[in-house]
């Protein structure tokens, strides 16, 4: 979509829409808060027939034969609810940089991060629109030291200033999506941190083929190679909510980048490994993603260069995202 005016009639009642919505929840009592938004999540989904059905679908496939029909549209009932619930959050955050008590944050494998900083050749975390993911940069920042994170310019650019004022809090800086590779390539040469997300749908001349969920899924391949130009650590990251004001990040274990020489078939197989750790998370907790979006839009089938690897993902829940050199 084209990016409006700034002071078109669209943008303006969008941006004041999202603005008294972010206040009130801001405002209420904090159980009041959560019912309000986990309300408009139901409402989204008896309304919105066109992403109920997305969603109920991406769960039907992704999950073949686990759950019955009424068990995968409670799910998706649950989806719509933790979109409400991320709504909160975000309006709520601030209250990150006021100083949370230490319970209401928990941040696993920190040390795995630290490890990686230390050899000073930057680490790129690749994560997914799970759970309240617009928190994961401020609590990153609040709690360990702010980074760099990828993200495209909303159509609505009001909006855009204010989801880049909150993602920059703390000290984080956005790299816009347009003009990435540089600036991250640079940030990296730094020995900083940069966050990108690798779980949508991108055009088939931009990303790799590969399996997720078992299905193929045209994936992004920027970050596969820039691991493989930089020589950065890649760990993957997530964040879930616990309860209200509740949250835990986990940083998993480094994915081992394979550098084989072919550098088609170099991109495919570390792009596969992203992803499998990517699925990972979310196949831990499934009601935290956003199964709204059409994920598994591409008609071609899996790269051919994937038959050169020989990889498998490691199934520990507690080691979610390490990938394990087979044969």
């Amino acid at each position: 979509m084209a990016e409006r005016s700034r002071w078109s009639p669209a943008a303006l009642l969008e941006w004041g829409l999202v603005v008294c919505l972010a206040r009130t929840f801001a405002w209420l009592p904090e159980s009041a808060a959560y019912a309000l938004g986990v309300g408009a999540g139901r409402l989204a989904f008896r309304l919105d027939g066109r992403h109920r059905a997305i969603t109920v679908e991406n769960l039907t496939r992704a999950f073949p034969g686990k759950f019955s029909p009424p068990e995968v549209e409670a799910l998706a009932r649950t989806v719509f609810e933790n979109l409400g619930r991320t709504a909160v959050d975000v309006a709520r955050s601030d209250r990150l940089l006021r100083g949370s008590s230490p319970e209401a944050v928990r941040i696993d494998g920190l040390t795995r991060l630290q490890e990686a900083q230390r050899r000073g050749k930057g680490v790129l975390l690749i994560t997914a629109h799970l759970g309240p993911w617009e928190l994961l940069p401020v609590i990153m920042a609040t709690r360990h030291g702010p980074g760099h994170m990828v993200a495209r310019p909303l159509d609505n650019p009001r909006l855009d200033d204010l989801l880049t004022a909150l993602r920059e809090r703390g000290g984080n800086r956005v790299i816009r999506k347009r003009d990435a590779i540089l600036a991250i390539l640079q940030a990296l040469r730094r020995g900083e941190t940069v966050g990108i997300m690798i779980d949508q749908h991108i055009s088939e001349k931009d990303g790799v083929v590969v399996p997720f969920f078992g299905r193929p899924a045209s994936t992004v391949f920027a970050p596969a190679l820039l691991a493989l130009r930089s020589g950065a650590a890649v760990l993957p990251a997530g964040i879930i909510r616990e309860g209200r004001g509740r949250y835990r990040v986990r940083v998993a274990e480094e994915v081992p980048v394979r550098r084989g020489g072919d550098l088609r078939a170099d991109l495919v197989e570390n792009t596969a490994r992203f992803t499998a750790a990517i699925e990972a998370f979310i196949r831990t907790h499934p009601e935290h993603w956003f199964w709204v979006h059409r994920r598994w839009k591409t008609q071609l089938p899996l790269d051919p260069k994937l038959e050169t690897g020989n990889w498998k993902l490691d199934a520990d829940p507690e080691r979610v995202g390490s990938v394990s050199e087979t044969g």
